[in-house]
């Protein structure tokens, strides 16, 4: 008896993210096809047993800090340990892809160049409510200019308005030496100090208005892949940022996310598994709030995208 008291006190406490990890890897397991017994006389094992003993044993090997590899040697997608390892995978994928979309852009933005979008997105419910119906999905297309001070749509109707806009901070902004994760979070950060907070921000801390600042820049500018990594970076040191492991866009497609839970509302921005590109973004309130005549009730889903393409073009209006 004494011997079992000394283990479970030796034993360390698994953190939240390691369980949510170890929880992700697990309904992996479970649904990726049953490989064949290794032995061919050896009675056949049950396919829903074989996924759980697979699914078991990866989510005892990933506790316990081991990468799973496959049979051929090829690493397994693993779940990242917590927010500081995101970061770092993310801004290291930027850095080493050769065919990064933004890798066209200069430091000095060209006259007339635009940066294409088309998204996903779940469309408003109801408005003036925030809600955004859950079950229904529409494109959207938008060309923002690289100096981030006019944004073109589609008005509806076949034309396309041009408004000004005000980002407050752009690509070329961030782009401006030294660019560093410290130096990239203290101009995000220097931005909304200086910038009144709207309406649905009131009660939102200051760490939340950062992380959605750069949720925006990453949905809607053309950064350079060193801005990009230097945000990947930066996002761990925001306070309250964290690992959310089994993470989804609006198209239905699986990643990780940066999420920032505050004290209204959560937020996710959504990479990819494999090699950690933008995916989208989500925000969902909570607890139950008014604002003015409009109550949003926990639960209620305010925002999601999915990023389906990015190009540079030489004038809004233009597609790849």
């Amino acid at each position: 008896m004494n011997e079992i008291k000394q283990f479970r006190s030796a034993t360390p406490v698994i953190t939240r993210e390691a369980e949510d990890a170890a929880r992700a890897r697990l309904l992996r397991a479970m649904h990726e096809p049953a490989p064949e017994p290794v032995r061919r006389r050896a009675p056949r094992v049950p396919r829903l047993a074989w996924r759980l003993v697979v699914a078991g044993a990866a989510a005892v090997a990933l506790v316990a800090g081991l990468e799973v590899v496959q049979s051929d040697g090829r690493p397994d997608t693993v779940a990242v340990a917590n927010v500081q390892e995101l970061g770092e995978r993310a801004a290291k994928s930027v850095e080493g892809d050769p065919h990064d979309p933004y890798a066209a852009y200069k430091r000095t933005p060209s006259p007339g160049q635009w940066l294409y979008v088309k998204e996903t997105i779940a469309p408003l419910l109801n408005e003036p409510h925030p809600e955004v119906d859950r079950d229904s999905r529409m494109t959207r297309e938008t060309w923002q200019s690289l100096d981030g001070k006019q944004t073109a749509l589609d008005d509806g109707k076949g034309k396309l308005v041009i408004h000004e806009t005000r980002p407050d901070i752009t690509a070329a902004d961030l782009a401006k030496s030294p660019v560093t994760p410290e130096e990239s979070l203290a101009r995000v950060g220097a931005v909304v100090d200086a910038t009144p907070a709207s309406p649905f921000d009131d009660g939102a801390s200051r760490q939340q208005r950062v992380f959605q600042a750069i949720s925006q820049l990453m949905r809607e500018q053309a950064l350079t892949p060193e801005v990009r990594a230097a945000l990947f970076r930066a996002l761990p040191m925001v306070e309250g940022v964290t690992v959310k492991q089994d993470a989804v866009d609006a198209t239905g497609r699986h990643g990780v996310a940066f999420a920032y839970t505050g004290q209204w509302e959560r937020s996710e921005i959504v990479l990819s598994s494999d090699d950690y590109r933008f995916l989208g973004t989500y925000r969902e309130a909570i607890a139950d709030r008014t604002l003015e005549t409009i109550t949003v009730k926990a639960g209620t889903p305010l925002s999601w995208t999915a990023q389906l393409e990015t190009k540079l073009v030489d004038k809004p209006g233009h597609r790849p």
